[in-house]
């Protein structure tokens, strides 16, 4: 389950692991219904209609998806706005709380509502889409509202991974950067490619939870790569 799969990093995502075998789905926004990448994304995946910002729309998607296992939840959907490269002093308190509904808000309803459905899974896993910005160590100023929501995500994994280790759940949490690669989202720039990210990112997922992905800590904040990062 992939929400956020119509377009950019959910989109390359999803197409990936349909080249793989995976029964995917995937969630596109009520306000792009008619765009032509639903369409797209829906080829060969089954789409759920999902506004990440309403409890409710999340809540019926989780009901929709019916009494199967998961294996898998990606919590990819995001909002980034190419001027939030502005001073934290230029930006507004509705311009944050809006980082943090989609980016944060967003993961944790979509976590929660699906956790049923992943325990019901042999090795289920969740895929938090994080950023290099989101590392406090790493900081070299602007985008105060970008980073702070995705310093946000870094705290949710972390936080889930604790909470479900002490209910003996046998559901895993990482915390992923994808790249800097060019989508939509970033106004189609990018300086890292596209194909090696998404190709790596997949097989990190992949060894996640497994024996050859042993240095992938549960709660962990790593590279699309599998390198770990610095909170």
């Amino acid at each position: 389950m992939s929400p956020g799969a119509n377009r950019g990093i959910g989109f390359e995502l999803a197409s990936r692991f349909l080249e793989r075998g995976y029964n995917v789905l995937g969630t596109y926004r009520p306000q792009t219904k008619d765009d032509k990448s639903v369409k797209q994304a829906s080829q060969g995946v089954r789409t759920f209609e999902v506004d990440v910002v309403d409890e409710r729309s999340i809540r019926q998607a989780a009901e929709d998806f019916g009494e199967g296992p998961l294996d898998l939840l990606v919590n990819v959907a995001g909002v980034y706005h190419l001027w939030d490269d502005k001073r934290f002093t230029d930006q507004s308190a509705e311009d944050l709380m809006n980082h943090f509904q989609v980016n944060v808000v967003g993961p944790f309803l979509a976590s929660k509502a699906f956790l049923p459905a992943l325990e019901r899974a042999e090795l289920p896993k969740i895929i938090n889409v994080s950023s290099d910005m989101a590392s406090i160590a790493d900081n070299v100023g602007g985008n105060a509202c970008y980073r702070i929501s995705k310093a946000g995500v870094n705290q949710l994994t972390k936080t889930m991974a604790v909470d479900l280790t002490q209910a003996n759940s046998k559901v895993l949490a990482l915390a992923v950067h994808p790249g800097y690669v060019p989508t939509k989202m970033t106004g189609f720039y990018g300086e890292d490619e596209m194909e090696t990210c998404m190709d790596s990112f997949v097989a990190v997922i992949e060894r996640f939870g497994t024996a050859d992905g042993d240095n992938l800590q549960h709660g962990g904040y790593y590279r699309w790569n599998g390198e770990k990062m610095e909170y």
